[in-house]
């Protein structure tokens, strides 16, 4: 017969087989995953090291400065498609002045429309332009920078247009007046024209050719405002008195607000 001291025996034998075979069902399960954590060690191997540095924002490695040159070679190509008559016009009467145009001119009431979106298209390209010029490489090319930029330029622009108006209806009689602010419009949109490819080879190609692209730009930008001049004296010089006023003009509504608008885009950058 069992004595009760030798249940409590077996009971304690039960329970420390049970406590001993569980541990050591523990401790192999613990082995077996330790060497399968060594195995795939051993298999993929894990990085080590330190934490890279990114590449900085640079305009030629920003998606949407591709995407903004690529809208706006589709906006140049749909333009000058459709008003390919008003671009010939200009051409032929660029060094001219007249009152009148001619009855074989090939230019329709349409071309006013693409003439708006010539001179939109200018304003974009003139505005990554200077975006372009005033960056430094340790900041971002930001989207929303050139937005501020494209925003000035717009202001600018329709400042220029206002006030050509206004001195238009005081001083000028009507055909001189609208001479004048075609003149420069058509201008200011030959200027983005030639300085869109210039914008493109400044972003892509090697660092070693920019100042070459910047020397060109600097002298078509100067041309442009040469020929501004150019446009004034032909369409209002007639008088000695006259070149007093335009050269008024030129200080205060072409110099000055230059100044400005150089100073506004320092503030932005």
């Amino acid at each position: 017969m069992i004595q009760p001291d030798s249940i409590k025996i077996l009971n304690d034998s039960t329970r420390s087989f049970a406590t001993d075979s569980l541990a050591k069902i523990d401790s192999l399960a613990r082995v077996d995953s330790l060497r399968a954590v060594d195995s795939i060690k051993s298999i993929v191997h894990i990085p080590t090291g330190f934490v890279g540095i990114p590449h900085p924002s640079l305009p030629q490695t920003e998606i949407w400065v591709f995407v903004t040159l690529f809208l706006l070679f589709i906006l140049f190509v749909f333009s000058i498609s459709r008003s390919s008559g008003f671009i010939n016009d200009i051409l032929k009467n660029f060094f001219q002045v007249k009152e009148r145009s001619s009855i074989f001119s090939k230019a329709t009431v349409n071309d006013t429309r693409f003439r708006l979106i010539l001179v939109l298209f200018s304003i974009a390209v003139l505005s990554l332009y200077s975006y372009l010029v005033f960056y430094h490489t340790p900041d971002e090319f930001l989207l929303t920078k050139f937005a501020l930029f494209l925003l000035t330029t717009m202001l600018f622009f329709g400042f220029k247009s206002l006030t050509f108006e206004l001195i238009g209806y005081v001083f000028l009689n009507p055909s001189s007046f609208k001479m004048a602010k075609e003149s420069y419009f058509n201008i200011v949109s030959f200027l983005g024209i030639i300085m869109f490819p210039l914008l493109i080879l400044q972003i892509y190609i090697p660092t070693i050719f920019i100042r070459i692209i910047i020397i060109l730009s600097l002298i078509t930008s100067i041309s442009s405002f040469i020929l501004i001049i150019i446009k004034l004296f032909q369409i209002f010089f007639h008088k000695t008195v006259a070149f007093f006023y335009i050269l008024l003009y030129l200080c205060t509504l072409e110099i000055l607000p230059l100044i400005a608008l150089y100073q506004v885009y320092k503030l932005i950058v």
